[in-house]
Parts: C-alpha cells; structure tokens; sequence
C-alpha cells in the first residue's frame, strides 16, 4: 500500500540542493493549472539558501516515497496547537500518486490536536482541490500580489480553539490569532530605522472584537492591505508594548487575512 511507502525526515543544510531542484521542478508546473507566471513559484523556490534558510526558521521535512526524496513539507510549528503549512511540493514525475496527501495524513496523524491553515493562490485550481480534498476550508483572503489573492484555508481538530480575545492579549505573546472590526487608521508617518537610518512608513490601525481593543502596528506594503471598516483576522501575530500601550504586531509568518 501506498501509506508503507512514504516516509517523512527531518531535512537538513546537505539536502538543500536537491529539495530545491525538486522544488523549482515542481512549481514550475503550475503553468499548467493557471499561474501567471511562465516561470517560477514562492519566494526562494528554487533555492538551496532559501530551503536552508527555511530549515533554520521552520519545520522542514524531505519526502521519501520507496527510500528516494520526491518532495518536501515545510511548516510554523512554533505554537503547540496551530501549525502554518508554508510548503509542500512534490516531483512531477511522482505526481498524482497521493503521495502529498499521505504526507499530510502521517502529518495530521503526528499531530492529532493541531489546528492547520495555509494560504494557495486563487488561480491555483491544482491546490484547492487538494487541500479541501483532506479536509481544508477556506476562511478568508489573503492579498498577496497586486494582480492576485490568496485563498486562507484552515482545518479544524475537534475541541481546540485558536482564535484569541483581544481582551486576554499580554506582551510578550506570540503566534497570537485574533479576528476583530477595523475601528479606524491613523495617518502614515515616516521614521528611521535605528540600525542603519533607513527611512520607513508606519501607521497603526485600532482593531476591535468583542472584549476589547488594541493598536496593529502596520509597515510599509502592510499599510494598503488594510481599511477602516474591515473585518480582518491576524494570523501568527505578536505583542509588545510602546509607552506602556499594547500593540500587535506582524513578524516572521504573520498574515493579515480578509474576509471579502
């Protein structure tokens, strides 16, 4: 069976070169099912320094099918109860022999009480049958090029709640997922940054839910994708505090999610 034959393993720096070349190989197929691109996938795709890279700030693990790396998964694994799939792809020669989804499946079985979500291009018709195929639905917006958006998908374990009251916000939190009403925007100013003088726009925009409210911190491209009157969610966001004010903030990972 099929389920004997796939293995996951922990990658490491001496896989890089090959899970980028199965990676570049991989994405460059999605020509086929509407990207529009003529080349090319997610950042660092085809990228020994980047699968490195990912190695270093994710989990990443290389796909074995009958003892050979065809693929491989990467995830945000930093939460104990919500898991960020940011990667998997597999060869297209070992295409649609449900190897991705048995990887997902030891995944999910690994993992039992584990919320997951993920985002996928809209045009990507490929991904979205595939991830609601295993059990993924879809829950709002992503903006992430200027032509296209992303689909966020998010599947459930039964009896764990990740969305979090603004109310029970400290600093010091991390991987923070709250949903909240977009009350207002103040104007964009421009600071320095301290390490090397660079000159930034920054605005923040007060976030409201039902407990309470509290100050997202927005930079640069960050700023357009959000405006008043909107309902969004922050998906992996973090807390700190500035003149003893908290705020929220988006770091590594995190995702400003839409629901229009």
């Amino acid at each position: 069976m099929v389920k004997k034959e796939i293995e996951l393993k922990n990658a490491s720096n001496e896989d890089a070169e090959i899970l980028a070349n199965l990676s570049k190989r991989a994405f460059e197929t999605d020509i086929i099912v509407g990207s529009p691109f003529k080349e090319g996938g997610p950042p660092g795709y085809d990228s020994p320094q980047f699968q490195i890279f990912m190695m270093k700030h994710l989990t990443y693990q290389k796909i074995f099918f009958n003892d050979q790396i065809v693929g491989g998964v990467a995830y945000n694994s930093k939460k104990s109860n919500h898991f960020i799939l940011e990667r998997i792809f597999i060869d297209p020669q070992f295409h649609n022999r449900g190897i991705a989804t048995e990887a997902m499946n030891i995944l999910f079985t690994e993992y039992p009480n584990v919320v997951w979500t993920l985002g996928t291009p809209e045009w990507n018709v490929r991904t979205k049958h595939f991830y609601e195929k295993i059990g993924f639905y879809q829950v709002g917006w992503e903006d992430m090029e200027e032509a296209w958006r992303g689909r966020w998908y998010q599947r459930d374990s039964k009896g764990v709640e990740i969305i979090q009251n603004i109310a029970d916000l400290e600093d010091g939190m991390n991987e923070v997922v709250v949903v909240g009403n977009v009350i207002n925007i103040s104007p964009i100013r421009k600071v320095q940054r301290k390490r090397d003088g660079k000159e930034l726009t920054v605005t923040t925009a007060l976030l409201q839910d039902k407990t309470g409210q509290i100050k997202l911190t927005l930079w640069k491209e960050q700023i357009s994708k959000v405006k008043p009157n909107e309902k969004i969610r922050i998906e992996f966001g973090y807390v700190n505090s500035y003149n003893n004010i908290l705020q929220l903030n988006l770091g590594f990972g995190g995702r400003i999610i839409k629901f229009k």
